[in-house]
């Protein structure tokens, strides 16, 4: 009732305002002249009611948030907790109320995250991520930003390492809200990856190490181009769908959209990873300066071996990323390429990931010996040899120019290793240098040029220009080719409908005419008659594959002839719009669809399909195409997954539930002394005593023998 009283008639409580504002500061100096649990209880109660209450008396509006804070920074080691937390929620009732600078209470509160109050810490972190998202929440505030930014910075080197780490989780925090995501703020946490506190270090390495940013829910907005492409794949889905349901259903096609299903899956995998590519190590100002002092720090580090290795793994993405130069890095990663290391495939991944096309063939080609030389080898286990070639394939997609042809070779010969593991392994690099540089392989391994092989250049920093857009024979085809192609097909189909016609009617005469000659010899004719029409299909039937097959060749050789002459033309007199890409796109994908499904089954892994731009995926390196051992619990549920459903054989219901079982069913459970005294058991053929006796003396003249 004071709280509405005091807000609809301020003036009349002045007086009691006064006296209770009066009455905190005398509690306030006995309790620092001799603190106790009671007076914490009633100072804090005065605080917060007169917190609530100030916003009516502008007279105090100065005052009093002075006094709070000269209060908490001054003797903060002194209070307890509970009166902490209490002074800092009534400062946080000020701010919202905006009787409190903002940027005095975060400088304020930055200050006291050095405080050992794990309670006061986690509230302190809370506001300051609410509040600065508040700020931030119409428009960008740049200036209230830089001047907090400049804080922060400030507190990483000067301030306690408790409160420089929660500083750095605090920007962390708000660059993944997409608040602060600028270069400033990228900037600011690589200078925590060169501090020396450990738990500093770990944090900011971790940042730069995540592979994408998570969003909120609330910051998720899809643009309208994404929505059309989504609503164009899930087209293409549903047609797929319709007609595998209203079409006869078989092995063939049921294969056919199992293989559609996966592709536009691969696709919009590949799409969503090339949108959320862009990492904050884009946003470095000096990658190079940053890359020597985090290699130097790295030769001084005295920390575990997972931090090390943290460290390397953010250099190996600095370079891969900016394609630095940085030759000393490599020799250093050889020393931990060795597969009794522990973790070995993320040192591999390192490697991987620090090399790129500009990096010298002879920088990185020793790291291939190395791995080659440790790794790949007849003394080693299978799943060691399979990670050591998928960790060449790795480095030589990034930097084809390492790879020597000797070694190629030698590594190629592995397709026909006993393992499946190893062979696959072989064989992935075998396809890769098919769509790189062919001329590196043996001729047994180089199969056949297509139109998706890349040509690479065999010197250092040459380039080989592409002569045309990838993917524009699609959009050869024009509308005149079009249309004579359809010409033609409609001709074709007139004259074999024309000659199927005289046949028809020519048969039907010739039978007639048997059929009045009379009914002699009717066996022999009918006879005749059958072998006749069986002869004059296989004919036909010959006929119109022929026909076929020379409309095809003619429609091949147009539509090649067509490619070569229009293929000019649009690189010359025409413009490439938007909807020629998309069309380029789609008619990529349906190709793809409708291409012929090879024999070999190879073991799909979503980690291997993903592709992840700029980041090397350490599941690449570690993926074995082998069935891994199953536990118990795994082979039951495989074994019930194989089971039929549907059990055989009908149970029929009794017409009475009440009533008693059938003479069968009786039969079937009566026992055994019972059973025995039934005719029909005493009246079986049993065997003679003779017989007895010869099976008895095979039986011991066997033994015998044994």
């Amino acid at each position: 009732s004071g709280h509405y009283g005091r807000g609809r008639d301020p003036i009349s409580y002045k007086d009691d305002f006064k006296i209770q504002y009066e009455y905190l500061k005398s509690k306030l100096a006995l309790f620092f002249v001799s603190p106790s649990a009671e007076l914490n209880d009633e100072i804090s109660e005065m605080i917060m009611f007169i917190s609530h209450c100030i916003k009516c008396y502008p007279d105090y509006h100065e005052e009093f948030p002075k006094m709070l804070e000269d209060l908490i920074r001054k003797h903060n080691s002194i209070l307890a907790s509970e009166f902490r937390i209490m002074i800092c929620k009534s400062l946080i009732i000020l701010r919202n109320r905006e009787l409190y600078q903002p940027v005095l209470l975060m400088k304020l509160f930055f200050e006291l995250l050095s405080c050992p109050d794990k309670a006061l810490r986690e509230l302190l972190k809370m506001h300051i991520i609410a509040d600065i998202k508040n700020i931030n929440n119409k428009r960008q505030n740049n200036k209230m930003n830089r001047a907090i930014q400049v804080f922060i910075q400030t507190m990483l080197y000067k301030a306690s390492p408790v409160a420089a780490k929660i500083a750095l989780e605090i920007m962390i925090e708000l660059y993944k809200k997409h608040i602060w995501n600028d270069a400033k703020t990228v900037n600011i946490i690589a200078d925590g990856c060169l501090s020396t506190n450990n738990k500093i270090l770990c944090t900011a390495l971790k940042f730069f190490l995540a592979n994408e940013p998570k969003r909120d829910d609330d910051d998720e907005s899809d643009d309208d181009d994404d929505k059309d492409e989504l609503a164009e794949r899930e087209k293409k889905m549903s047609a797929m769908l319709r007609t595998a349901g209203v079409t006869k259903k078989s092995r063939n096609k049921m294969k056919k959209l199992e293989r559609a299903k996966l592709i536009l899956r691969k696709d919009k995998k590949k799409k969503k990873a090339a949108e959320g590519s862009f990492l904050a190590v884009h946003l470095l100002n000096d990658p190079q300066s940053f890359s020597e002092k985090l290699f130097k720090q790295l030769g001084r580090l005295n920390e575990k071996f997972e931090i090390k290795l943290m460290v390397m793994q953010l250099i190996a993405r600095v370079i891969g990323v900016h394609q630095l130069f940085l030759f000393n890095f490599y020799p250093y990663l050889q020393k931990y390429l060795n597969h009794s290391q522990v973790h070995c495939t993320k040192v591999l991944a390192a490697a991987a990931q620090a090399s790129h096309p500009l990096v010298p063939a002879d920088v990185i080609e020793p790291v291939l010996r190395h791995i080659a030389n440790t790794f790949i080898s007849d003394h080693q286990r299978s799943e060691v040899m399979a990670v050591g070639i998928n960790a060449v394939r790795e480095i030589c997609s990034r930097c084809p120019l390492a790879m020597t042809k000797e070694l190629l070779q030698d590594l190629a010969l592995y397709k026909k290793h006993t393992d499946k593991a190893v062979s696959m392994a072989a064989r992935s690099l075998i396809g890769l240098f098919r769509n790189v540089n062919r001329s590196l392989l043996a001729k047994v391994d180089q199969g056949k040029p297509d139109e998706y092989t890349k040509d690479v250049a065999d010197e250092y920093g040459a380039t080989v220009p592409l002569e045309n857009i990838p993917g524009i024979e699609f959009l050869n085809l024009s509308s005149e080719d079009e249309e004579d192609c359809c010409e033609k097909e409609a001709e074709n189909g007139e004259c074999c409908r024309k000659r199927k016609r005289t046949s028809s009617v020519n048969s039907e005469t010739s039978t007639r005419k048997r059929r009045r000659t009379g009914s002699e010899s009717s066996m022999y004719r009918k006879r005749q008659r059958t072998n006749s029409t069986s002869s004059l299909r296989s004919r036909k039937s010959s006929v119109c594959s022929d026909k076929g097959r020379e409309r095809t060749t003619s429609l091949t050789s147009v539509t090649n002839s067509s490619v070569k002459k229009t293929a000019d033309e649009w690189m010359t007199e025409k413009l490439l719009t938007d909807e020629d890409f998309k069309r380029i796109e789609s008619k990529r994908l349906e190709s793809l669809m409708q291409g012929k499904q090879r024999k070999g089954k190879r073991q799909a892994s979503p980690s291997r399909d993903a592709n992840d731009g700029d980041i090397v995926n350490q599941a690449n390196i570690e993926f074995i195409a082998k069935h891994k051992k199953q536990s118990k619990e795994e082979r039951l549920e495989t074994i019930r997954k194989g089971r039929p459903t549907k059990k055989f054989g009908i149970k029929r219901a009794k017409m009475d539930p009440f009533a008693s079982t059938t003479n069968a069913d009786k039969r079937k459970n009566k026992n055994f002394l019972m059973a025995v005294q039934n005719r029909k058991v005493k009246g079986k053929g049993k065997l003679s005593f003779r017989e007895k006796q010869k099976n008895l003396k095979t039986k011991l003249l066997r033994g015998r023998k044994i």
